[in-house]
């Protein structure tokens, strides 16, 4: 298990927005921006109401990048490593709250009763495998933090 650094944390906090990467199992690359999710330690969470190009991805490859930049500072980190979908109802219905309140001030149910067709939205789970510095003046190559299990490591080619 990798966790989340406070200063990427911090950034997060700050920036509002993560974007994140995946790979279609033809190799063609797919983009996202998330502005609301929540973050523990050791993980990442957001909601998907859209379930096509990157939930697609995600279930055919569960490995991704997710990127936090400042754009001020010229600085940013990658974080690799996988998905999954958070299935139990109580853990769902949790983590759904705390985004959409961070979002909106309002619990979901009072979001989801305006939305059109009553969507409930997945709730993806990204835990972090390696860490990786985006700033221009660092070497990043290298991991600044790395799981070091056989999948991760045979995968990364570390």
């Amino acid at each position: 298990m990798v966790a989340i650094p406070l200063e990427i944390q911090e950034m997060m906090r700050r920036q509002k927005v993560i974007v994140v990467g995946s790979v279609d199992l033809n190799g063609v690359a797919n983009i996202s921006p998330r502005t609301a999710f929540y973050f523990s330690n050791d993980a990442i969470y957001w909601l998907d109401f859209f379930k096509h190009k990157s939930q697609g991805n995600f279930k055919s490859l569960p490995w991704i990048s997710v990127a936090v930049i400042d754009k001020k500072k010229l600085n940013g980190f990658q974080l690799k490593g996988k998905v999954d979908f958070v299935t139990d109802q109580k853990e769902k219905l949790r983590i759904t709250d705390i985004i959409t309140r961070s979002a909106t001030g309002k619990t979901s149910s009072k979001i989801f009763e305006r939305m059109s067709q009553n969507k409930t939205p997945d709730v993806i789970m990204f835990k972090p495998k390696a860490i990786y510095s985006l700033s221009p003046q660092e070497e990043s190559g290298r991991a600044l933090a790395l799981d070091t299990d056989s999948e991760t490591v045979t995968l990364l080619g570390i």
